[in-house]
């Protein structure tokens, strides 16, 4: 592949993101002057030479393995660092109430030239969100703290503090002046609770734990809002105290982080549908040329003839068959709909079955077929294909190829409950960690594999799309008289009734 060097300079060089143009040994061939600028590498430097010369702490194994999977399908793979949430350390400078000392970046490894194993690797900053994401669960333990303690922070959160009593506003912080486009606390003071959120079951509502809801305001805008609400006593008198915080902006970060998912699993999706057309078309050009051979030597028959065209047509309809999966994949879900449990599973084993046979990974299935759910099917796939992707880079990881390999799911149905289990034999997860492998921007110095927006989306999609649960445990089980140790999902959901 020949490059337009002047112009690959030229548009590398003006992006607001790191480009490096590495091959599969980590030697680095372009270094943008985005890093430049950043990192204080210049290109001349460190072109030429080994990216871990520079950077000895990065995961080697797992990058490689990343470079070495976009080539071999030839679409982009993300990488989610596991010592820490960046790929090259970028000091961040000295701003006021920081959260990281470094850049926190999201990495995507895109295919270049296959022939000579070149790769681009997208550096992204995402230190933005992953404060926010950061300052929410803070603000999240803030509103459950005591009153007095709320009292001290009053005017130093984040969060819009409104503080009732007899359903009149008494006291507020200017957060919440400015929430409600309040021209000052006097303009508040007093008001009841109907004059600024047009809303009277909100105020009515006292839970132990935030929760989240549409306000709408007096004059008509609204927004998406984390709330809290606590009744006090004070000196006999009791004042309820309501803790509101805007995430209109995180809600639509977390879209794009969704939309963002959705687009890593159809380039692996149509990555895979590539693997697994190649036999068939195959089948169906080897059978064409003996058929016309044979005529061409007076061996065709009738028999040979339809057994021929049969085969070509059954061939064909297996292709036809794994299109409309795809799609079905790639649909979006406007509303719920009555699907078959059984084959949605199926369906999702078949779209990613040639990754499994290069990895010699082996699926048992013990599948109730007469389980219909009443929710999502295309977010259920969605999620149910990164559990599979994770337990089986943990399974490539910490397995050789010579022992089992083995991923066992089961459905069953418990009353109005629907259970999946997803179990695999890849050794477990570290007790010191998994408790929170399902959050977003997990830093921990580990070796479980896809613990990073796989499975933080997954969750959303179980506990947020699907109203469902999801857990994860570790698990020993008996295999052909053998014991085995692996992590076993667990997925609970309503039945359709």
């Amino acid at each position: 592949m020949k490059l337009d060097n002047n112009k690959f300079d030229i548009i590398c060089n003006t992006v607001d993101n790191g480009i490096i143009l590495i091959n599969k040994n980590l030697e680095v061939q372009f270094w943008n002057k985005w890093l430049e600028i950043r990192t204080g590498i210049n290109s001349s430097d460190i072109v030429g030479n080994n990216l871990l010369n520079f950077y000895p702490n990065i995961d080697e194994k797992k990058l490689v393995r990343k470079i070495t999977t976009a080539l071999k399908l030839n679409s982009s793979t993300f990488y989610t660092p596991q010592i820490s949430k960046f790929l090259v350390d970028i000091e961040l400078g000295k701003v006021a109430d920081k959260v990281f000392d470094n850049m926190q970046q999201s990495i995507t490894i895109t295919p270049l030239d296959l022939e000579n194993e070149l790769v681009i690797i997208y550096v992204y900053d995402v230190t933005l969100l992953s404060e926010i994401n950061f300052k929410l669960n803070e603000v999240k333990e803030k509103v459950e703290e005591k009153n007095e303690e709320l009292k001290l922070l009053f005017d130093t959160t984040m969060e819009a503090i409104i503080v009732f009593k007899d359903n009149k506003i008494i006291d507020c912080n200017q957060v919440a002046i400015d929430l409600f486009s309040f021209s000052s606390k006097k303009s508040l003071l007093d008001k009841n609770f109907e004059q600024i959120i047009n809303n009277k079951n909100i105020l009515e509502k006292t839970s132990d734990k935030p929760f989240e809801t549409t306000i709408h305001k007096e004059d008509g805008a609204s927004f998406k809002a984390l709330i809290n609400i606590k009744d006090n006593t004070f000196k006999s008198q009791t004042f309820k105290i309501l803790t509101i915080v805007d995430i209109s902006d995180i809600k639509r970060k977390e879209t794009l982080l969704a939309e963002q998912s959705k687009l890593a699993a159809m380039g692996e999706m149509i990555g895979n549908i590539a693997h697994q057309w190649r036999q068939p078309l195959n089948i169906i050009s080897i059978t064409a040329s003996s058929t016309k051979l044979k005529k061409e030597i007076g061996l065709l028959t009738d028999k040979v003839l339809i057994d021929a065209l049969k085969l070509i047509s059954d061939t064909t309809e297996h292709l036809s068959n794994t299109i409309d999966v795809f799609k079905d994949f790639l649909k979006e879900d406007k509303e719920k709909s009555l699907f078959n449990l059984s084959q949605n599973i199926q369906n999702n084993i078949s779209l990613i079955e040639t990754i499994l046979n290069e990895n010699k990974i082996k699926i048992q299935l013990d599948l109730d077929n007469d389980i219909y759910l009443y929710n999502y099917s295309n977010e259920f796939s969605q999620a149910f294909i990164n559990i599979l992707n994770n337990a089986s880079d943990a399974i490539s990881l910490n397995l050789s190829q010579d022992e089992l390999r083995l991923i066992r799911i089961s459905t069953k149905q418990e009353n109005n409950k629907i259970i999946i289990s997803i179990v695999d034999n890849a050794g477990g997860i570290d007790k010191n960690i998994i408790n929170k492998i399902f959050e977003p921007y997990f830093t921990t110095k580990h070796k479980f594999q896809g613990t990073g927006l796989g499975l933080y989306m997954t969750h959303k999609i179980i506990k947020t799309s699907m109203k469902g649960k999801i857990t994860v445990l570790n698990e020993t089980f008996t295999y052909e008289d053998k014991l085995y140790t692996g992590a076993a999902f667990k997925i609970i959901l309503a039945s359709h009734t």
